[in-house]
């Protein structure tokens, strides 16, 4: 899309692409977290400004001296201070501010850093009082948050290898333990100090790593909360806050990623004074570069994107993007171009909804790169054995480029062919989120532990061969493809005209083990089955025929089964092939319908058998 054309949204899904992107998580990405014991939703910004308003007001109320600290204000506290005192003097209420005004106006503005640091001065021994305001807001139960659709998001595309690093100001584990689901292992680098900086900044390993930057410390190294030295690892505190307590680390990467990389800021609804801060200092630093300067906002290399929850940005939010306009000699309302906010006017963008949009969005991009690189045998070895595949595969291509040109806002647009599945391996393939669903076959056909991630760049034939196929069996299969357990992809097909059933089922596979053990496969009775092995598997298998039986105890039957599992290059063994690109997927077909014949005519002969022939006499 050209440069002119392009939003903020499509320009993080080019900045991601081009593994220029830096994600900036702040307490929204983790609103819809849930905990494994349920109850006190304690994560979320308004409880913790709530439960710290409440313990406020009592502890400021106990202390309440009206000779020494003046009349009540007519606020909106006088019930609740009742709830504390039914006896409080309603009389003579003044109009000016009180001595509770500074905690009414901080929890009304969300000021969890302000309130914080009211909350340590009600404290005459400070010694426990840090302590005892990590127990109050129980960071401690952070670390067993669960992650959301958006950390999963974030996971997958880091996977991919199109990110590498996060930097978060929450106190959760969400981005590890996302990471560790879908990787399978524990493939991050969590750094919350200096030393963990030190240690684990330049660490690689041979799956992508993904470091998760925690600036504001992490609730895993609290252990219960006991030890009060290691509370004050937790940031909290407006004073705290403004300086990076000290962290110069976090703010010398911060500042450093923010010049050189695009930097897209999610779940920031309240102030975090260290960050908008920082990025006032950096932007600034703009005025003395004239050298690209004058270029629009999203024509610029790496511009700070804002994602609002909202329909309309706060005031710290319109201050990043409109600095950052003024200071490319652009007007600051351009600034509002930097903005990624609900395509509908009026309604509200989870951190969910947006990174799974993002997410379909780069992964199909991911896959339109690797049916191009296929189309050459050198990179695909099915190429040069199924009949016209690149040429096939051009269609297909041609197919995603012109559904391309129907996207609406974040909705990303599937061809017809691909729209025609409501559910792809158990995943849903509805509201623009085909390609997503589409990769979960990844790891069903490779044979991998549920909930694991197969990155499509690392799978880049096998995604294209099996995208071939479903292109090729357009309007012959069934609305769903399904697992069949967990050893493989089966596709259904479609009722005949008269409304019975074909009965005939094409599992697909790409696991040696798999492929070698056919019996493993759940297919009905009664009935001849295909199973097609795809990859590297399928091009070094040997045909294969399997007798086996299913029992109905029920029924008290016994039916036989005869499962085949070819190769392409089996069902394709003539050479030259006969047919012409039309024909492609009619033999396809007649393999379905008649996988014995396939099997039995990749049998060699006896004639072709030299060790059985006669010896001649000299």
């Amino acid at each position: 899309m050209e440069a002119g054309l392009m939003d903020a949204f499509e320009y993080v899904v080019d900045k991601i692409l081009n593994k220029c992107c830096v994600p900036v998580a702040g307490a929204g990405i983790s609103v819809s977290s849930t905990h494994s014991d349920g109850g006190e939703r304690f994560h979320t910004v308004d409880w913790m400004v709530d439960k710290l308003k409440r313990k406020l007001l009592s502890k400021r109320y106990n202390r309440y001296d009206k000779n020494l600290h003046g009349s009540i204000c007519n606020n909106d506290y006088v019930d609740e201070l009742k709830a504390l005192d039914p006896l409080v003097d309603e009389n003579n209420l003044i109009k000016s501010k009180c001595f509770f005004c500074d905690v009414r106006e901080a929890a009304k503005d969300y000021k969890l850093g302000e309130l914080s640091e009211l909350y340590l001065w009600e404290f005459r021994e400070s010694n426990d009082a840090y302590q005892d305001l990590v127990k109050l807001l129980q960071i401690a139960k952070y670390k067993d948050l669960q992650p959301t659709k958006a950390h999963i998001a974030i996971a997958k595309l880091a996977r991919e290898g199109l990110l590498s690093e996060v930097l978060t100001t929450n106190y959760d584990c969400n981005f590890e333990k996302a990471y560790e689901e879908i990787s399978g292992g524990e493939h991050f680098d969590k750094i919350s100090s200096l030393d963990d900086y030190r240690k684990k900044g330049a660490k690689n390993g041979v799956i992508n790593r993904l470091r998760v930057y925690k600036v504001n410390g992490c609730s895993e190294k609290l252990g219960d909360g006991s030890d009060p030295q290691k509370c004050e690892s937790i940031l909290l505190t407006e004073r705290q806050l403004q300086k990076w307590r000290n962290r110069q680390w976090a703010s010398d990467i911060f500042r450093d990623r923010l010049r050189s990389k695009s930097l897209i800021f999610t779940g920031f609804g309240s102030n975090e004074p260290q960050v908008h801060h920082t990025v006032q200092t950096v932007l600034d630093e703009y005025t003395d570069e004239l050298g690209d300067n004058f270029k629009p906002v999203l024509e610029t290399p790496a511009a700070p994107i804002v994602a609002i929850f909202e329909s309309q940005p706060s005031f710290h939010q319109q201050q990043i993007v409109k600095t950052y306009a003024l200071h490319h000699k652009q007007d600051p309302q351009d600034g509002d171009q930097l903005i990624i906010r609900h395509p509908e006017t009026g309604n509200n963008l989870s951190a969910n909804d947006l990174w799974e949009d993002i997410y379909e969005r780069v992964i199909r991009s991911v896959i339109l790169k690797a049916l191009r690189l296929s189309q050459l045998s050198t990179n695909a070895s099915f190429t040069a054995i199924v009949p016209f595949a690149s040429t096939i595969m051009h269609q297909v291509i041609s197919s995603i480029d012109k559904a391309e040109g129907d996207d609406q806002k974040h909705f990303t647009k599937a061809p017809d062919w691909l729209n025609s599945f409501t559910s792809i391996c158990g995943n849903d393939a509805v509201d623009g989120k085909h390609f997503s669903a589409l990769v979960g076959c990844l790891s069903v056909l490779n044979a991998k532990e549920t909930g694991l991630y197969d990155p499509v760049e690392e799978n880049k034939a096998l995604m294209s061969e099996l995208l071939l196929l479903l292109y090729l069996l357009k309007g012959v299969l069934a609305d769903a493809i399904d697992v069949t357990n967990g050893k493989g992809v089966a596709l259904i097909f479609k009722t005949t005209e008269k409304g019975s059933s074909t009965n005939k089922v094409l599992y697909l596979n790409a696991d040696p083990a798999v492929a070698r053990g056919g019996n493993n496969v759940g297919v009905p009775s009664g009935n001849n089955y295909l199973t097609i092995t795809l990859g590297q598997a399928g091009a070094h298998i040997r045909p294969d025929l399997r007798r086996d039986r299913a029992i109905n105890k029920c029924k008290k039957t016994i039916t036989p089964k005869t499962i085949v599992t070819l190769g392409w290059k089996h069902i394709f063994y003539q050479t030259p092939y006969e047919g012409n690109m039309e024909s492609v997927a009619d033999t396809i077909l007649d393999a379905i319908d008649s996988p014995t014949n396939y099997y039995y005519a990749n049998q060699p002969s006896i004639k072709r058998r030299p060790y059985l022939k006669p010896e001649k006499d000299n």
